[in-house]
């Protein structure tokens, strides 16, 4: 079966480590674009984060955010959101953070996020939206927010991960990743980029097999496994390795390039002459 689409994380996939999107990659993309594959984005950023570089990418096609949790829906042109965190889940993962010193943003159906404190976060304000503070954030959520995401430093990140984990246990509504070395995201249990990029894709018209899939951490998992190519970026997220075929590389080493070769030497693609 030949392949439709591929489908890109941003972050670490198709942005470098310092949230640049290089002129390489646009390039990239471009000449995967001509090559017949129609190309899709899913993100766990939130739809306001992600929109300067889908407009750079110069994406239609519909898009998966937020890990999941929302979706463009090609049969209404609306966005819709699948699910959120519960709210007590939510609440207790904010008690958490402050004993572990780290900074919270809640995302709410409507668009706007909600910050813990007025600690800097890497690449706010530029390549990330900083929402509104709320000291008394934890007094004033009332309602189940799309995701959380944490940051921090990284050892306290993970210890915050296990104590919350801990603490929910074998029925917890809603589960924690690391997506970037200073973030951890909670999402609800029953979402994930791969299950919702399924339901896209059936929408789009497309079986799973006809999908070509990339991304690096392990909110990606799902997404590589699930569909009919899996690629995963540089020094991905170990489990990765279960699900994808190949590797490329970063995506300032040129790894969105070295795809690009990769589906002509291998996947029968034919560039343009």
């Amino acid at each position: 079966m030949s392949f439709e689409m591929i489908v890109f994380d941003l972050d670490g996939t198709l942005l470098t480590a310092d949230f640049q999107l290089t002129d390489e990659t646009l390039a990239a993309v471009e000449r995967i674009r001509a090559l017949g594959l129609r190309i899709g984005v899913a993100t766990g950023r939130s739809y306001l984060s992600a929109q300067p570089f889908l407009d750079q990418l110069q994406i239609t096609e519909p898009m998966v955010f937020s890990n999941g949790c929302v979706v463009d829906n090609p049969e209404t042109g609306e966005r819709e959101l699948l699910a959120g965190v519960p709210l007590e889940t939510a609440l207790i993962a904010l008690m958490l953070c402050d004993q572990f010193g780290l900074s919270a943003k809640a995302h709410l159906a409507d668009g706007s996020i909600l910050k813990s404190n007025d600690t800097p976060w890497p690449g706010e304000g530029v390549h990330f939206v900083t929402g509104e503070v709320r000291p008394q954030l934890k007094a004033e959520l009332e309602e189940d927010p799309i995701k959380m995401v944490f940051c921090g430093d990284s050892e306290k990140l993970l210890a915050f991960k296990e104590r919350v984990e801990q603490i929910l246990g074998a029925k917890a509504q809603a589960r924690l990743f690391q997506s970037h070395a200073y973030y951890v995201e909670m999402v609800n249990k029953n979402v994930s980029k791969g299950d919702t990029l399924k339901i896209l894709a059936q929408k789009l018209g497309l079986q799973n097999e006809q999908l070509i899939t990339v991304g690096d951490q392990e909110n990606d998992y799902e997404m590589l496994k699930y569909f009919g190519l899996g690629i995963r970026v540089g020094t991905a997220h170990p489990n990765l390795a279960e699900v994808s075929q190949h590797q490329i590389a970063l995506p300032e080493e040129k790894g969105i390039e070295e795809l690009y070769e990769l589906l002509i030497k291998e996947y029968g693609f034919t560039a343009p002459t």
